[in-house]
């Protein structure tokens, strides 16, 4: 219940502000090591641009105190970082939300398929069984929405960090640093930390039912969190091949070429289900139709529908 425009709010957006300029000084260590390997080109007679020379002379003690004139020239500042700021994570707790629905819906119908199969396997239940036909014409209109929730999810979490990560590009300009790598910080930094974590969720969600598919999905995210930061081109231009490259052909080419063979898929290949996106209006339609529905019906299950039942059972038990 602080008002934003007081000064306990402003100390602590601004100290968010330093701990967010610490965390993104290493994306400039980059180019003062090519700085360093340079050593001997500048040596014989070639100069340092103005600018070049202002990142190498960069002061931490001087950016605090050009960060803290600024807001107190500007009361302003800080009540706009924190309406970014409030954008920004209202947005990406949205697409999160809408990310863990969807693939948590999708784990409990595979789970409930992988069980119906077991008993079919095992002589319990026969394909024929009543009911079975509808159940499985139910599951197939409720997974109608998942691409849409769980790729619209992902980029909802985009949208958000990248307003949390815009106002960095004000704050880099302020204390000295150059700004144009936040335009590239905020467009593909944004998208690839939200492409990381939506894998890492898709690792946690699946790892329960799909475990090498999960797998599949943890060694994306890990390798975007421990090769991306770098900023070194060759690093990233490794991730693309392993992120889209392996999971083409993990999730794809793999199960198509058994699929078109007639062989049995061998136990690490997993499907998690149809994931493909259109572009048709009406399929986008019918996707929040079906997501309305399938999330109406499943809170109308999950609230009791006699009350009086369970104050009965209740007293009984008293």
């Amino acid at each position: 219940g602080v008002p934003l425009g007081s000064m306990a709010m402003r100390r602590r957006l601004l100290g968010l502000l330093l701990v967010s300029l610490l965390l993104t000084l290493p994306a400039y260590s980059l180019a003062q090591d090519e700085e360093d390997a340079d050593a001997d080109a500048d040596a014989d007679g070639g100069g340092e641009s103005p600018e070049e020379e202002e990142v190498k002379d960069f002061n931490l003690r001087h950016a605090i105190g050009n960060l803290a004139a600024y807001q107190k020239a500007h009361p302003d500042f800080a009540a706009g970082i924190g309406i970014w700021m409030g954008i920004g994570l209202t947005t990406f707790v949205i697409g999160a939300i809408m990310l863990l629905f969807s693939e948590i819906k999708a784990v409990l119908v595979c789970r409930d398929q992988d069980f119906r199969k077991q008993l079919h396997d095992n002589g319990y239940m026969k394909p024929a069984s009543a009911g079975i036909a509808e159940l499985e014409e139910k599951e197939s209109v409720q997974m109608r929405p998942r691409a849409y929730l769980t790729v619209g999810g992902m980029l909802m979490m985009y949208s958000g960090l990248s307003c949390i990560i815009y106002p960095l590009c004000d704050v880099l300009d302020i204390v000295g640093l150059p700004s144009a790598p936040c335009f590239v910080l905020v467009v593909f930094g944004a998208f690839f930390a939200a492409f990381c974590i939506t894998t890492f969720w898709l690792f946690l969600i699946w790892s329960c039912t799909r475990f090498y598919a999960a797998l599949a999905f943890l060694v994306i995210s890990l390798a975007g969190i421990i090769l991306l930061p770098s900023g070194n081109l060759i690093l990233i231009f490794l991730w693309l091949v392993v992120a889209f490259g392996g999971g083409t052909w993990y999730f794809k080419w793999v199960p198509d070429s058994y699929a078109a063979t007639g062989d049995e898929q061998p136990f690490w290949v997993q499907d998690i289900g149809e994931m493909t996106v259109s572009l048709d209006s009406e399929d986008w339609a019918d996707a929040t139709t079906t997501t309305w529905n399938t999330v109406y019906s499943d809170v109308a299950d999950a609230i009791p529908k006699d009350t009086s039942s369970l104050l009965g059972a209740k007293k009984q038990s008293v």
